[in-house]
């Protein structure tokens, strides 16, 4: 009796296992492709490339690179606002639409500061200190560099933003 109870519980076993693996491996490329849709989604958001809009940074010393941007479409606004997104984790700022000139540093600042927002930690954090140089503006494109240092206002956590390169639809000369 002992030998056919363990024998039905490894049927069991064996049965169920492919089964619930097929469920949750089913359950996960659902979930996989829900989050995909949604990025692909976002409303206004632009897939990054090589050749248009484009942002990658270091951020404590590891590669990012955004998979989309979100283009600043606000005509009225004196302000270009700069934002890439990754996972969840973002990287915004913004220029002065009159200030923009090839080879000028703007700082960051406690008035015109950088965003960054850790997907994992929804605090935003704000980048003070740095400075973004734009490096390029014509009819098509606005290209530039950046760097600043992001705090958490709470814990005082600080993250390095370095190596950061963008570009973005040019802005109405």
């Amino acid at each position: 009796m002992k030998q056919l109870f363990i024998a039905c519980i490894l049927s069991l076993v064996i049965y169920c296992t492919p089964a619930c693996n097929s469920a949750q491996s089913e359950a996960q490329n659902t979930a996989d492709a829900i989050e995909k849709t949604m990025k692909e989604n976002t409303p206004g958001a632009i897939a990054t490339s090589e050749n248009g809009y484009y942002m990658t940074a270091k951020i404590d010393g590891k590669d990012w690179s955004a998979s989309h941007m979100i283009p600043d479409l606000s005509a009225e606004s004196n302000n270009k606002m700069i934002r890439g997104e990754k996972d969840g984790d973002n990287i915004t700022f913004q220029l002065w639409k009159q200030g923009i000139e090839v080879g000028k540093k703007r700082p960051f600042s406690e008035t015109n500061s950088a965003g960054f927002l850790l997907a994992e930690n929804p605090a935003l954090m704000s980048g003070q200190s740095g400075e973004v140089v734009v490096t390029k503006y014509d009819d098509q494109w606005l290209e530039g560099t950046f760097h600043f240092i992001a705090r958490e206002n709470e814990t005082g956590k600080e993250i390095q933003v370095t190596d950061g390169f963008f570009r973005v639809a040019s802005v109405q000369k």
